[in-house]
């Protein structure tokens, strides 16, 4: 069994079981393209997913590549609330959605359809078969089943009473593809009807009902929702199907991105080559040539005195007669030398030297004759030369081109980001103090108004930078539980990073705080509390003259790389490599710039975080002051300090 290079029908009803329950009641809020897939961001009550379609799947997916545009279909369905997934035991899966169905067809070729009440609204491809056409405007009619339903019994009676039972059999009449019919007969043999039934069913009745065992097959690259019997070697059971298919076809759909990102590279290279080729070629000729002339003129210089005697003697006979000159010379001797033949249109004269073939002229002297010789010989070398040059120089061209192809491959492959499962905290800003307790702050109004409602506990401490413009900022504790100044004072300097002092360039800023019960809503009577602000009733603690200064940096999770924000003093036990920050005079977009640059030094994963991310993470115009290496805490810790006070 070769590698698997698509999902199949049988698959897609495995990938619609898993995600109904995770996508049902969401809302498409973005959809992307980039080469041939398209990606669907969805809002979920408690997550952000991703789902990819393209000629090989349509699934769940964790790894985003960089480079994505926004799709044309995005003005019909953002916004949409998806209903389902249906898939219909062909290669083709639909997400049903609140304002129309998506329909994805794996079917080559590969298209995406989006129809509302069945009429085409748009389509990736319009298309035109013999049994039908997919446009703009028409209704929509599926691609043409050519096989019988697998689910009934009838049907398997039928393929068994016209064809026999047989993985080509079941792969055609009832449609389950060469694998899944090759794992029918591998259970049952094939030999009887109640066998294969009894196992066609469990399979059918398996993905249907969602239980699943997803198998990633490592001898034989391949994919499955169940372990297989019809395939041997060294496996691995992952989590979800969605996982494992995102994680198999990634690979596949990376190594594609990179292809196809240095094809130019290459073909350019392989032009190049053919030219080094037939310069080398040519350097060779040049260089035999030139060697061979160089003798020739060296012989003659070597018996220039008999050779000068030699053509004498024949300029004589010339003289006496032209017309019977040629037939006297011919075999004529002086010496050891001997004269072979004469072509009397250019008054050339062959003689053999010490078993050397030499050409004399009747019009120049030997020694004209071998410095002629030396000059064709000095021409030649010159070529060869300009040509060793030239080829110097495409062979630098062509190992320039090799270590771009190389780059661009590196950079297509660490362009891929993987999106972790995002926690409850993780929607705030964050962080772990040195004494390990736990941090939230706000992001804006909203989440200002979300912390203080919803996450504030009466014994927590709340902090804010005495300004008007700033986060929320909550410690949380556990009740009774004392709060050392340490801790206070790094929550103080994030309070006070993230406020709107940083953008006034203020270098520090006074920071109060109170116990969460002293917070509220409510306003003195005749004044009002605006949306993200509070009243602080009672005694306030202070935190006096708290430095602006901030560490941002990533944290490696196995394949998540994630950006983290904390005070100089906490960013080293979250994050593997961080940059400390102060105010200063950079824009935002170039200090996020030159973060991720700082960063990749460090770390090539940090190529995944788009400039836009980190600059969430830098309060305004800054200076970087320094670039730290850290040893964070297992991410599993960090979950386990947020769950424990969650409440």
């Amino acid at each position: 069994m070769l590698g698997k290079k698509a999902l199949n029908a049988l698959d897609l009803v495995a990938i619609a079981s898993e995600l109904n329950p995770v996508v049902g009641g969401g809302r498409v809020i973005r959809v992307y393209r980039l080469g041939d897939s398209h990606y669907f961001k969805v809002r979920t009550s408690t997550d952000i997913v991703y789902l990819v379609a393209n000629p090989r799947r349509f699934s769940q997916t964790w790894r985003i590549p960089q480079g994505l545009s926004p799709s044309p279909l995005r003005r019909l369905v953002e916004g949409c609330v998806v209903n389902g997934i249906e898939a219909n035991l062909d290669r083709v899966i639909s997400m049903v959605m609140n304002c129309g169905k998506l329909t994805f067809e794996l079917i080559p070729p590969f298209n995406i359809i989006f129809t509302v009440n069945n009429i085409v609204k748009w389509v990736l491809h319009e298309y035109r078969g013999k049994d039908r056409e997919v446009k703009v405007g028409l209704t929509y009619i599926e691609p043409p089943r050519r096989f019988l339903d697998p689910r009934f019994f009838d049907n398997l009676l039928k393929v068994a009473e016209e064809s026999g039972l047989s993985v080509e059999s079941l792969s055609r009449g009832l449609g389950l593809g060469v694998d899944w019919a090759r794992e029918v007969c591998s259970r049952s043999g094939c030999s009887d009807l109640a066998s294969t039934w009894f196992s066609i069913r469990g399979i059918l009745e398996a993905l249907h009902l969602g239980r699943l065992k997803p198998t990633i097959y490592l001898n034989t690259p391949y994919v499955s929702p169940l372990p297989l019997v019809s395939i041997n070697g060294e496996f691995r059971e992952v989590a979800s199907f969605n996982k494992a298919v995102d994680e198999y076809f990634s690979a596949i759909e990376v190594e594609k991105a990179a292809e196809d990102k240095v094809k130019d590279y290459e073909e350019e290279a392989a032009r190049l080559e053919s030219s080094v080729r037939e310069l080398e070629e040519s350097i060779g000729k040049y260089m035999t040539e030139a060697s061979e002339f160089r003798r020739r003129g060296e012989l003659i210089m070597s018996r220039l005195y008999e050779l000068n005697e030699l053509h004498g003697e024949l300029l004589n006979l010339y003289a006496k007669s032209k017309d019977t000159f040629k037939s006297n010379v011919k075999g004529m001797v002086h010496g050891d030398i001997k004269v072979i033949d004469y072509d009397p249109l250019r008054k050339a004269i062959k003689v053999m030297v010490n078993d050397t073939e030499v050409e004399l002229n009747l019009g120049e002297k030997p020694s004209e004759t071998a410095t002629r010789y030396f000059n064709e010989a000095k021409r030649l070398e010159k070529k060869a030369k300009a040509a060793e040059d030239k080829l110097n120089e495409l062979r630098s061209r062509i190992d320039e081109l090799r270590s771009r192809a190389r780059e661009e491959s590196e950079e297509a492959k660490a362009n891929v980001r993987f999106i972790a499962s995002r926690e409850w905290f993780e929607r705030f800003r964050w962080f772990i103090t040195s004494g390990g307790l736990p941090v939230l702050a706000g992001k804006d109004a909203n989440q200002n108004e979300t912390l203080v409602k919803r996450y504030m506990n009466p014994w927590d401490v709340f902090l804010h930078a005495d300004i008007q413009g700033g986060p929320v900022t909550i410690i949380k504790v556990s009740k009774g539980q004392e709060v050392k100044q340490a801790d206070l004072a790094e929550a103080s300097q994030y309070a006070a990073a993230y406020s709107k002092a940083w953008k006034l360039g203020a270098n520090s800023i006074d920071v109060y705080y109170a116990k969460g019960e002293q917070v509220s809503k409510r306003a003195p009577s005749g004044e009002y509390v605006s949306k993200g602000g509070f009243m602080v009733y009672g005694q306030r603690g202070w935190v006096r003259g708290v430095e602006l200064v901030i560490g941002v940096g990533i944290r490696i999770d196995n394949e998540a790389v994630r950006l983290v924000s904390a005070p100089p003093g906490a960013i080293n036990s979250l994050a593997n490599y961080y940059i400390i920050l102060k105010p200063g005079n950079v824009e935002r977009s170039k200090v996020a710039s030159d973060i991720k640059e700082l960063l990749m030094g460090k770390h090539p994963a940090a190529r995944q975080i788009p400039v836009e991310h980190i600059m969430e993470h830098v309060p305004g115009p800054s200076t970087i002051i320094s670039v730290g290496v850290g040893n964070p805490v297992d991410w599993g810790r960090v979950k386990e300090v947020f769950n424990r006070i969650a409440g």
